[in-house]
């Protein structure tokens, strides 16, 4: 009886066997298939990864560099700008720096009267084409901040004019002689105001319009010229003198807090 059961389950398990092996043998096929595609697209997402990767190194080497020539060739503009010649636009004058020609009259003069600019001296008043663009645009954003017009009291003045100012009593220290006042360059102007440092100050919506102009004048390319007394400016602090110096030097005084005469100082005495 033994014999014959085993007899028996060795038939029937050849008979069940090969189907088995081809059974086993499939579930393993398949589920090696199934590693091998997963990694296939593991490494092939580990190698986009690392693409993507190197394509974001470079790029952003690349973005490096560009800053770098901007920020060497705004350098190179800097150290190279016309400070001396009359019709620069960074032309520079001090108490003991003048004009080269005492009549010097630019050909590009237009009136500053503008729809957002009211001038004080009845539309008399000009500045270099270049400048009042300029204008133009910051009196535009001033008054969409305040709904008021840039008062402009004061822009050009001759060679006699500031000799009149001066004959009246102005001291040094709070007006320029004639021949060296930022006003003869036609590029300057005062706004609402022009008195003392505390008294313009004093008056809240002056204060609140001179730091609308510190944080946003250089963006149009303008520079509160005196700013850091005698010592340093030749002059008294006058949050009410504006002077457009040209878009690279008004940022770069503008980001290293540097009055225009610090700049000329610096330029011509490394050591200053």
């Amino acid at each position: 009886m033994k014999c014959f059961f085993k007899l028996k389950y060795n038939r029937k398990w050849k008979e069940v066997y090969p189907k088995t092996s081809v059974f086993l043998l499939s579930i393993f096929l398949i589920y090696f298939l199934v590693l091998w595609v997963n990694f296939l697209r593991y490494h092939s997402e580990i190698r986009a990864n690392q693409s993507l990767i190197q394509k974001l190194e470079q790029e952003e080497l690349e973005r490096k560099e560009k800053e770098q020539e901007l920020l060497l060739q705004k350098q190179i503009l800097i150290n190279n700008l016309d400070l001396k010649t009359d019709s620069s636009l960074t032309k520079f004058v001090s108490s003991n720096i003048h004009f080269d020609d005492i009549s010097y009259i630019p050909e590009d003069l237009v009136n500053i009267s503008w729809d957002y600019i009211y001038d004080a001296k009845w539309g008399y008043q000009l500045l270099r084409k270049e400048a009042k663009d300029a204008l133009d645009k910051m009196a535009l954003d001033f008054y969409r901040a305040y709904e008021k017009k840039l008062v402009v009291v004061s822009s050009y003045r001759s060679y006699n004019y500031q000799k009149g100012i001066k004959n009246r009593g102005c001291p040094d220290n709070l007006c320029a002689k004639a021949w060296y006042s930022e006003h003869q360059s036609w590029l300057a102007i005062d706004l609402w105001e022009a008195t003392t440092k505390n008294q313009f100050l004093s008056k809240a919506y002056l204060k609140d319009y001179f730091e609308w102009l510190n944080n946003n004048a250089y963006k149009y390319w303008f520079h509160n010229t005196y700013q850091k007394w005698l010592e340093v400016d030749t002059y008294e602090i006058e949050p009410w003198h504006w002077r457009y110096v040209w878009v690279e030097l008004a940022t770069y005084l503008h980001e290293n807090s540097l009055t225009f005469a610090e700049y000329y100082n610096k330029k011509n005495n490394p050591k200053w």
